[in-house]
């Protein structure tokens, strides 16, 4: 059986991996820490993959048996729309079945706390004990469930229209697509309600588990949005958007000068804050400590950008979780100067009204940036010209098992090697130990002459990431250095596996 981690539990939809059996127990896991912390209202989300609906019911069952207050969605929403709702109802916990952009055999389960936050380790800690004394829960009644009211997604749309429509410039045509998700209605009606004209991508708005018409639902795979493209060279339209099945994570691509170009999440992120940071300039003076959060691997070209405008910049560990608990944190001290939250992997979220990662405001940001005169890859051009050359890449190394992975992250931490391949290692900083108040987390830092080098393992699966950072006065010594760091990546690999 799956264990019960940081993200929740995610799987294969088989039995004995995620079924109704499963369900069942994290379930009745949740309940128990819910009684022991004095819970007592949880709302339940889904998305559009198969079965979701079916074991948001079987989870809400299961609550209701154990005395909960349940309220239930009545079709697949957005994951963000979850957050929301914990707090405008003022629940103790809420729930999604999602599997975000896995492949359609996946299926998964998150768990939320009362301030919409994914719930942090020693949460996590707690019910996964609470699992492990429980046997077989199989067993359970039917019963009649709340349905969450439309207030709430009322409620959540005119929150997104007021926090957007001032910083939209001018009409704007775009082409969107859900990949067969949630976000079908949501982002098309908050997108019509700040005034931009929507082209959906007809072929992909059903509400198909499958995701037949892609290889894997995720917009940061670039054979995903080829459908987008088609949709924007027979419109005549600039610009596209995709989100992920449970509409938290957005893609941009844009055509110009009769080439497309997808931008990564990194470059979304400088844009939006250079453009939220000028559209709000007012608004952050008025703030005695303005910020934006980030992940440790995301993008260091925020640095100079914040430190010109006077905002203060919150690192996190990787996943939005700790993003929103940084935001939940500042907000009870009385700082409301929260501008932009965004991670490397097209999470980003604006607002005081939901707190984890947001695809539906984050597409409504996106539109207002391609609102503007200044094209999104002139200003990006210029900004690279200002601050210096950014550039990013992410290597996802599959590995022959979990232990393999961890062996070579041991390595890497406890020898400390004086080279990488063919490159000299100047430092690592283990942010195990905790660094510049980073929440304490199993990332290592490589420091090169040439640039940075992140390392994380999974943990639960087979695979160590390798998120390369290097900055240089021209594009072509980036370039450059970003390949040494690759091949340096590979060698490195290569070496540790034939030793």
């Amino acid at each position: 059986m799956i264990l019960f981690g940081t993200g929740g539990v995610r799987g294969k939809m088989r039995p004995g991996e995620f079924d109704e059996k499963l369900v069942l127990k994290v379930t009745q896991a949740v309940s128990d820490w819910m009684k022991d912390e004095g819970k007592r209202s949880v709302v339940v989300a889904y998305d559009t993959r198969r079965k979701s609906r079916d074991f948001a019911r079987l989870a809400s069952f299961k609550f209701k048996e154990n005395g909960m207050d349940v309220f239930l969605f009545k079709e697949p929403v957005p994951t963000p729309l979850l957050s929301f709702a914990v707090r405008y109802m003022e629940a103790d916990a809420g729930i999604v079945m999602t599997a975000s952009h896995n492949p359609p055999e996946y299926n998964g389960y998150k768990v939320y706390n009362e301030e919409g936050v994914q719930i942090l380790p020693e949460t996590a800690d707690k019910i996964r004990s609470h699992m492990e004394k429980l046997g077989a829960v199989e067993k359970f009644s039917e019963y009649e469930l709340n349905i969450v009211p439309d207030d709430v997604i009322e409620g959540y749309l005119e929150r997104v229209k007021k926090l957007v429509e001032p910083l939209i410039s001018k009409p704007l045509e775009i082409v969107y697509s859900p990949l067969h998700g949630t976000g079908l209605k949501m982002v098309s009606e908050a997108l019509k309600r700040v005034g931009v004209n929507v082209t959906l991508v007809r072929e992909q708005t059903s509400w198909d588990g499958s995701f037949s018409t892609v290889r894997v639902p995720n917009p940061e795979e670039d054979d995903v949005l080829e459908l987008v493209k088609k949709y924007m060279d027979r419109e005549g339209i600039s610009y596209g958007i995709a989100t992920d099945p449970d509409c938290d994570r957005v893609g941009l691509i844009v055509k110009e000068s009769e080439k497309f170009v997808k931008l990564t999440g990194n470059q979304i992120g400088v844009l939006l804050l250079h453009y939220m940071s000028c559209k709000m300039e007012d608004w952050l003076k008025k703030q005695k400590k303005p910020y934006i959060v980030k992940t440790i691997v995301t993008t260091d070209m925020v640095r100079p950008m914040c430190d010109e405008r006077g905002i203060h910049l919150f690192e996190t560990p990787t996943g939005f979780k700790f993003i929103g608990d940084v935001i939940v944190r500042e907000e009870k001290k009385g700082n409301n100067g929260f501008l932009l939250a965004f991670e490397e992997s097209y999470g980003f979220l604006a607002g005081n009204f939901v707190k984890d990662k947001d695809g539906v405001i984050a597409s409504c940001l996106i539109a207002g940036l391609l609102s503007e005169e200044e094209s999104p890859l002139s200003l990006l051009n210029e900004l690279y010209r200002r601050y210096g050359f950014y550039m990013e890449k992410l290597l996802g190394v599959e590995l022959s098992s979990v232990e393999k992975a961890q062996e070579i992250y041991r390595y890497l931490k406890e020898h400390t090697p004086s080279t990488f391949g063919k490159l000299v290692i100047r430092d690592i900083a283990d942010f195990s130990k905790g660094i510049n108040h980073v929440r304490p987390n199993e990332t290592l830092k490589l420091i090169f002459d040439e640039g940075t080098v992140y390392v994380r393992p999974s943990g639960t699966e087979p695979k160590l990431k390798f998120y390369l950072h290097v900055s240089e006065e021209t594009k072509e010594k980036a370039v450059k250095c970003l390949e040494l760091l690759e091949n340096s990546v590979e060698e490195f690999l290569n070496n540790f596996q034939s030793n």
